[in-house]
């Protein structure tokens, strides 16, 4: 194809190629300059930011275990404590529990020693204050059974030979 002014269509023009070219490079020139640096900083602050999130993020982890691991530790050792806790209040309980029975035991001792005590003098209180009695109705029984009353001295030497054929 040809044009009325003598050029093929498809054939190149030379000054317009040569501007073209000194335009593309000073726009390349001017965009390598200012805009791909001004890219480059987005992308980098971009890529620091998802990175750093990523590090944030591992480190927020890993910090994460730390607590959870030394939680645990507390956890464990809290538990210790109580059970030494439990154990020292249990063998105190005993203790006290021992302590108090054994109080009991010599407080019940003594009460059944001194019960004893008092029952003794009190049976020997109520044998001297029943003697007379027990001699004089004695002596009525025996002089009933004879039927006739006995005296003093005869009532004696009866007590009396009945004491010698017990020895």
């Amino acid at each position: 194809m040809t044009l009325a002014s003598g050029y093929f269509v498809l054939t190149p023009i030379w000054h317009e190629i040569v501007i073209g070219l000194i335009a593309f490079g000073a726009l390349f020139f001017v965009l390598s300059k200012v805009l791909l640096p001004r890219l480059e900083k987005v992308y980098a602050e971009r890529h620091d930011r998802i990175e750093g999130g990523f590090e944030r993020a591992e480190q927020a982890r890993a910090e994460a275990k730390r607590v959870q691991t030394e939680y645990r530790t507390r956890i464990g050792e809290a538990r210790d404590e109580a059970a030494r806790i439990r154990d020292a209040a249990r063998e105190e309980g005993q203790r006290r529990h021992d302590e108090v029975l054994a109080n009991a035991r010599e407080e019940s001792a003594g009460m059944v020693s001194q019960g004893r005590e008092e029952l003794a003098t009190q049976r020997s209180s109520v044998a001297s204050d029943l003697q007379p009695d027990v001699a004089r109705l004695s002596r009525r029984l025996a002089g009933r059974m004879l039927g006739r009353e006995i005296g003093d001295d005869e009532y004696r030497q009866v007590v009396d030979e009945y004491q010698t054929q017990r020895v």
